[in-house]
């Protein structure tokens, strides 16, 4: 069996590797700027199922010129964004932009919200003359960020790390920004872009748990 990754995050990547989850990485070519939504749930989880579909079908095309019934794999795709006072936050667009979320969420509060959807596809099965089995588990998990104060030399320092430019609200959990973060109410691994209790028990509900994935 194969998982493959469709997200260019090395974070995503990296947590996998954590709980030895081996993986292969595939970039979707969707296009996150035709996509909009004034409610951030929606639209990570819009963004996410559009990004596991896009490289589920590649995936599938490439197995099908193969002409082989080994074709079972798995395809999780992830898009977060962040909730504050709001507004939706992507990833910063400039340096300033950057600083001048910091001021607003330093002593304050927001919400991580991480769309989640993971495809699965069965082997070809000759008997019902189907071409294969394809299901689809999605969700959306939200984690609430309590910011400390930070100060505005505290905030020029931290943007011109550029680890700010990478993340979704601007903001690494995982990096230097663990510095200025109070504390969370929710998963951990879902700030970072991945929810690894929500992926363990989606492996679980699709009856895929007791495959090899190491």
């Amino acid at each position: 069996m194969t998982l493959i990754l469709a997200s260019a995050s090395k974070a995503r990547s990296n947590l996998l590797d954590q709980v030895n989850i081996s993986h292969e990485v595939i970039v979707s070519d969707v296009d996150e700027s035709k996509f909009c939504s004034s409610h951030p749930k929606v639209l990570a989880l819009s963004l996410a199922i559009a990004k596991a579909k896009s490289v589920a079908s590649k995936v599938s095309k490439k197995y099908q010129t193969q002409n082989t019934s080994d074709n079972f794999f798995l395809v999780l795709g992830c898009d977060s964004l962040f909730e504050f006072d709001g507004e939706i936050y992507g990833k910063p667009n400039t340096l300033q932009d950057a600083i001048n979320r910091w001021q607003k969420m330093s002593s304050n509060s927001g919400i991580l919200h991480t769309g989640h959807c993971l495809i699965f596809h069965e082997p070809l099965i000759e008997r019902s003359g189907s071409k294969g089995f394809q299901g689809l588990i999605k969700e959306v998990v939200s984690t609430k960020i309590n910011f400390a104060k930070v100060s505005d030399q505290e905030i020029k320092d931290y943007v011109d790390s550029n680890e700010p430019m990478e993340c979704a609200g601007g903001f690494a959990i995982e990096g230097k920004g663990a510095l200025f973060i109070n504390s969370i109410d929710g998963c951990y691994s879902n700030v970072i872009g991945l929810s690894l209790p929500w992926l363990n028990n989606a492996l679980n509900r699709s009856g895929l748990y007791s495959r090899e994935l190491n």
